[in-house]
């Protein structure tokens, strides 16, 4: 939405998004929306870095109250977004969830081999405990 940014100023002022009209001039466009604030901003990086609206200028922005200038806003563009932050936390999480269950597993599987082994000597006539080629 596109505003003017001394009747944005006063409409904002005591709340969080007051600094984001500090040091601007003019008429300013304000956006908002996505899941999170570096869903946002990438999107709005990728639309002006896209050439589509040559107009299209990042100026700034504000995070939890404090004032962000263009290189801070594209910097944040590099963030993971929510959606990744979580995608990692739950992979750590799982992480030594799936380690344990391979060292509970590996020495049951070892077990499981050692069993099929008897079975199949005891299958082909082999008596249990002598070792193949040796005669008894």
């Amino acid at each position: 939405m596109v505003v003017k940014r001394t009747l944005a100023a006063m409409a904002t002022e005591g709340t969080s998004l007051r600094p984001a009209f500090d040091d601007q001039a003019g008429s300013l466009a304000v956006l908002w929306g996505c899941e999170d604030f570096v869903s946002l901003v990438k999107s709005i990086t990728k639309l002006a870095d896209s050439g589509a609206f040559p107009k299209l200028e990042i100026k700034g922005g504000v995070m939890d109250g404090e004032a962000m200038n263009a290189e801070q806003v594209k910097k944040v563009a590099k963030w993971p977004s929510r959606r990744e932050q979580i995608s990692m936390l739950v992979g750590q999480i799982l992480s030594p969830g799936s380690t344990l269950a391979g060292q509970l597993v590996g020495p049951a599987r070892t077990i499981a081999g050692q069993v099929k082994k008897m079975i199949e000597d005891r299958e082909e006539g082999q008596p249990e405990g002598q070792p193949e080629g040796s005669e008894g």
